[in-house]
């Protein structure tokens, strides 16, 4: 029987595991839709049904009745007649985004660290006991079984530490990967739904167990029962009472409970299910119980049986195997369920209220700057849940095992709603406060300790455990409520207190806005007016509370209430230290502007260098900018003023009342430029006509947000010219420039009567000045150009340097004894660095291309040495990406260009993969007949992306034109690229394409003639070659490429020298042991020698005198080197140097002699 168990129980796990990966599968729409459902959240809350309701209380039941309901009764009474306590709490806890009921009492009695420290403190002492009767439970229904059917000793204790090795697996897989607590946890709230469920069933089969044994025998062969046990009056009893309020405030106090209710609530409709559910839920469960009871009573009790086992002895009882399995099961959901959930929120809250409080303290930065937090929070958690299963299993093998489940259950939550007046008061009344927190939770727990605990210990007979209990229950609960209230009311509170306690009393309550004043506090409107000041200047401060006053002026207008003038009231309301905050924020940041406003709102007096230093660097930065901007437009020589988009004067400079000498009281921020243009009229600076006429000219002139200029005369006789132009965001900046020396100097002029002869010649000199200008412009552009060639010949040079390396190194590897996969991967390594040469080598092709220099080359080559390469390339793309690719296609034939092909069509399958992201890529072909009437294929590539519009079909062809604008970098070259080649090969491209379904780019060419195809070389870079020990001499500047050749060379069975430099070469050859070289490897470029790898070739055969074979190696890719080396019998081999291409002529060299 010991074996199955052991198999059931496994197979059972392997079911929880599997429930719980189902459940978190985010992208699983039918399993986010049953894991989110409001039925599955009501079972969930099952959990608080542990293995004490499953096991102790069918044992209380069977020995005291009635004493068995107060645990289900007060969740029940609580649910239907306190929900509006418990909605409160969901609501607040989900505004305020908490964790944990640390988390709840901290933030609602002022964020304090020390208020959630000494919560999570009790709340591990009430739990751990707790946890341990859940392991007590397990380790009693493995040992009734195992021990009753087999015989089998020395594992009761092996059952307890194996259950809690597995739950503490389970928790840390499905309940403490994440870092964020209060992500909704969908495979774990699913797997405790269904444990709950179980459960239930479990105490059913046992229900009707006990049923089918008393319809065995007559109910008149029964005994009585005694009177006193399940006897009514136990209803009115104190401990009944008491037990029951216990029951009820616990579902509020107890953790792993707020944490299903309120941080795993993802809809608060959720709650309104459960408020029905969830207590018919414990009525059968209740229901279930008596039976079982009744039963365990009369056939159990006399047989020496364990009566907090009845539940699974009854199956027994009836040699029923798959019902004991079944019930055995069921006991072991209660007990784990309880134990994961129990054990995530204590390590939460120790985690995040313990540990992170002393990691923060020790290594901030490290934590905060560099993202560091998840990678050590998650581990800390996952220790912690190992830490308290630990604790648990000592406490459970010291104590727990020597009393009963109804005992422990009853002492945990006696300690755990001493939370209770925390949390009660924390949602009703205003003047809770920490200090009442901490005085009531010390005194509390020392009345628990002296009233309940010790006289528990002390006591011999278990029948006087539940006075005992209540007894001590009573006595701490008033000294802790006591003890909150006056501590409370003799605190002072800070501004946070009544910020946070009104977040919790009222969440809901929104008062208007011309009576929303702050609750409490001795600053004023001038105190946030300084602040301002202070870090925006005058200028900034009188905008912003002008904007402010008309806006509440609008408001006040729209809701019919009184306008209320910030100079005519010296009361804060919410809505204007709001607004200060953001303004603030704007320059100091969101969470220093805050800090700031709670200085000054907490009634401390600040001066205003105090205000300075305390953000000494923002401040002065910000003096800083609006010293230099204000200095900027001061020294302007032109008058400037800047009116906002309701025509209103927001900026000006000296210059500008200078020229109009405005009485300096009248020009100030807010000013309707209205006034000043009347106020020139009346003066005759607008010129002859009605007043209102002219103002209102001017306006419309502004109105109509277009540019203008003008040039007026005023009456001193100076000549003024306006600029206006508009702002983005509508308004205008307007400048006024005093010409009268330069209308005076062109007056001057015309009165001198310069002849036509100047004026022309002055003309003539102008257009010959725009000609040099021109031809400038022309050189600098062709030097632009000339520039462009050289910058992509040498970047081309210098990006090939480590790609030439990389090849060497590839074919230095493809020589060892390698496996086949390794040869496969070595190959896709190969040609993804021919792919890279290959696309670096078109920099310079790409200019080439758009001076007309480049021509296409037409072969006979087959399709798949084109299309292989790149459909691998793509897959892995697509593969990353998620997204499928097909390839439809034959190896046909063609007659093209493979590298323009090559380009055209790697173009095509990157910008389908790039913007598709969801759906596939196909690559195919299709058989079209050509206009000279030979057989044409067309290739295309189809995609399910983004698509474009048919608007954009016209420009994607055209240089830097990017339809997407978004997050797909791009620099839009690709499909301009694509026409210029196919023009050049006449191959045509078709684009269809609808925007948000997808597109297809197809390119036509030509099939070609299989018996013209050229075999490919197929040169093995892998085998043995012997070249008979030559000497080979490498030059190179670049000691990576040395390295790879040297590599290369002497897996060759070549003998190498590598030199760096030429004068490291000089000096070997002045060396008397130094020896003729069979073979000159030089590159072309030597930085930093002036002496070029051909001048160098050249010394060392004039050193030996001989004509020594010699390859230069470079990446210049001119056709005059090429010719030169010809001429001076140096063969011509590129960068990045093809190994095969090197062996092939090593190995020629061997045949020659």
């Amino acid at each position: 029987m010991t074996a199955v168990i052991i198999i059931v129980s496994a197979i059972y796990a392997g079911l929880m595991f599997s429930i719980a990966r189902w459940g978190d599968r985010t992208n699983n729409p039918l399993s986010q839709k049953i894991t989110h459902h409001p039925i599955i959240y009501a079972f969930a809350l099952g959990i608080y049904c542990s293995s004490w309701t499953y096991f102790g209380a069918v044992g209380t039941a069977s020995t005291d009745g009635w004493q068995f309901l107060p645990i289900l009764l007060g969740p029940i009474l609580l649910m239907l007649f306190g929900y509006p306590i418990l909605a409160k709490l969901v609501k607040v806890s989900k505004k305020q985004n908490l964790t944990s009921i640390a988390d709840f009492i901290s933030a609602r009695y002022g964020k304090r660290q020390q208020t959630a420290l000494i919560v999570t403190v009790i709340a591990t002492l009430a739990i751990i006991p707790y946890i341990a009767l859940q392991l007590k439970a397990i380790n009693a229904s493995f040992s009734a079984l195992t021990l009753v059917n087999d015989s089998v000793t020395g594992i009761e204790y092996t059952s307890a530490f194996l259950a809690a090795l597995l739950i503490a697996l389970f928790a840390i897989l499905y309940g403490a990967r994440k870092a964020d607590v209060t992500e909704y946890r969908s495979g774990l709230i699913f797997a405790i739904a269904f444990e709950s469920l179980f459960k239930l069933l479990g105490l059913m089969v046992s229900a009707w167990i006990a049923f089918t044994l008393f319809d065995q025998i007559e109910i008149a062969d029964l005994p009585p029962l005694p009177e006193t046990i399940w006897t009514t009056d136990r209803f009115f009893s104190l401990d009944f009472i008491v037990q029951t309020f216990m029951a009820g405030a616990a579902i509020l106090c107890l953790p792993r409970q707020f944490h299903v209710m309120v941080v795993d609530n993802s809809d608060s409709k959720n709650l309104q299910t459960a408020r029905w559910l969830f207590p018919l839920y414990l009525i059968l469960t209740a229901a279930a119980i008596i039976p079982i009871a009744l039963a365990g009573h009369y056939f159990l009790l006399d047989t020496g049986v364990n009566k907090d086992i009845f539940t699974m002895e009854l199956p027994m009882y009836v040699n029923s195997h798959w019902a004991t399995i079944f019930v055995f099961l069921g006991g072991i959901s209660a007990a784990s369920a309880m134990i994961i959930v129990a054990t995530l929120t204590l390590s939460t809250m120790i985690t995040n209220d313990v540990f992170m409080p002393l990691l923060l303290k020790r290594d901030s930065h490290q934590i905060l700057d560099q993202g560091m937090y998840k990678f050590k929070v998650v581990p800390l958690r996952q220790f912690t849940i190992g830490a308290i299963l630990l604790l648990s299993y000592a406490y459970y093998l010291s104590w727990a095992n020597q009393t009963s489940l109804h005992s422990i259950g009853l002492i945990a939550f006696s300690l755990v709603i001493q939370l209770l007046p925390a949390i009660i008061g924390g949602l009703y009344w205003r003047k809770g406060h920490a200090n009442g927190v901490y005085a009531g939770l010390t005194l509390g727990f020392l009345s628990w300790l002296m009233f309940l605990l010790m006289p528990l210990a002390s006591a011999s007979d278990v029948s006087q455990h539940s006075g005992i209990i209540s007894q001590g229950v009573i006595i701490s609960l008033i000294v802790n409520s006591l003890a909150y209230y006056v501590f409370s009311l003799m605190a002072k509170e800070r501004l946070i207190d009544k910020i946070q306690a009104a977040a919790f009393v009222h969440p809901n309550v929104k008062v208007p806005i011309a009576r929303q004043k702050l609750l409490h506090t001795s600053a004023s409107v001038k105190d946030l007016t300084d602040l301002l000041l202070t870090f925006l200047g005058n200028g900034r401060c009188d905008q912003l509370l002008l904007e402010y006053e008309q806006d509440q002026e609008e408001l006040a207008i729209k809701e019919g209430s009184q306008i209320v003038k910030l100079k005519d009231t010296e009361e804060l309301t919410h809505h204007f230290v709001e607004y200060c905050e953001r303004m603030l924020a704007g320059v100091l940041g969101a969470s220093s502007a805050q800090s700031l406003v709670n200085i000054v709102l907490s009634g401390k007096q600040l001066d205003v260098e105090d205000v300075v230093n305390f953000f000494d660097d923002t401040t002065m930065a910000l003096k800083t900018n609006q010293a230099i901007l204000f200095s900027s437009l001061e020294n302007l020589s032109q008058g400037i003023s800047v009116i906002d988009k309701d025509l209103n004067l927001v900026a000006w400079n000296k210059q500008y009342l200078e020229l109009f000498d405005y009485p300096k009281s009248m020009v100030k921020v807010g000013l309707p430029i209205k006034n000043l243009i009347k106020f020139n009229a009346l003066r005759g600076e607008c010129g002859h006509g009605e007043i209102d006429e002219l103002v209102n000219k001017r306006l419309s002139h502004l109105k109509s947000s277009q540019k203008h200029s003008f040039i007026r005369r005023r009456s001193d006789g100076r000549v003024i010219e306006m600029v206006g132009n508009p702002l983005p965001n509508g308004g205008f900046v307007t400048s006024f420039n005093d010409i009268t020396s330069f209308i005076e100097t062109e007056q001057a002029l015309k009165d001198a009567n310069i002849n036509l002869e100047h004026k022309v010649k002055r003309r003539v000199d102008q257009i010959s000045e725009i000609s040099q200008e021109l031809r400038l412009a022309k050189q600098e552009a062709e030097q632009a150009n000339a520039s462009k060639t050289r910058f992509l010949a040498l970047a081309s040079h210098d990006v090939l340097q480590p790609l030439n390396a990389a090849r060497l190194y590839v074919s230095s590897l493809s020589e060892d004894s390698l496996t086949q996969s390794q040869h496969q991967t070595l190959d896709k390594v190969d040609q993804s660095l021919y792919a890279m040469e290959d696309l670096l080598a078109t920099l310079l092709e790409i200019s080439k291309l758009e001076q007309g220099a480049l021509v296409p080359t037409f072969t006979h080559f087959k399709l798949s040495s084109v299309l292989r390469p790149l459909c691998d390339e793509i897959a892995a793309q697509c593969q990353q990406k998620g997204i499928k690719f097909i390839e439809h296609w034959h190896d046909e034939v063609v007659h093209c260009d493979a590298t323009y092909l090559r380009r055209i069509l790697q173009n095509f399958l990157s910008n389908a993969a790039k913007y598709t992201h969801e759906g596939k890529v196909l690559i195919g072909i299709r058989y079209v007949k050509s206009s000279n009437g030979q057989g044409s294929i067309r290739i295309e590539v189809w995609d399910t992306g983004e698509g474009i519009s048919q608007s954009d079909h016209q420009h994607v062809f055209q240089d830097f034109y990017r339809t997407h604008t978004g997050s797909i970098k791009g620099l839009g070259l690709g499909l301009g690229v694509v026409e210029r080649m196919s023009e050049q090969l006449k191959c045509p491209i078709k684009l269809s394409s609808r925007f948000g379904k997808g597109s297809c780019f197809g390119v036509t060419i030509e099939l070609g003639d299989p018996n013209l195809v050229a075999e490919a070389s197929q040169f093995a870079l892998h085998e043995s070659s012997q070249f008979n020990h030559l000497n080979v001499i490498c030059v190179d500047d670049e000691t990576q490429n040395l390295d790879a050749m040297k590599s290369l060379l002497e897996k060759w069975n070549c003998h190498c020298l590598c030199f760096s430099s030429v004068e490291a070469l000089s000096e070997y050859l002045q060396l008397p042991e130094c020896v003729c070289p069979d073979v000159l490897l030089i590159d072309y470029q030597l930085v930093p020698s002036t002496t070029s790898g051909l001048e160098l070739i050249q010394q060392v055969r004039s050193h030996w005198d001989l004509d020594i074979p010699a390859a230069l190696i470079t990446a210049v890719k001119e056709e005059s080197l090429k010719e030169t080396c010809k001429q001076l019998d140096v063969r011509y081999m590129p960068k990045p140097l093809k190994p095969a291409a090197l062996k092939s002529w090593l190995k020629s060299l061997v045949q020659k002699q």
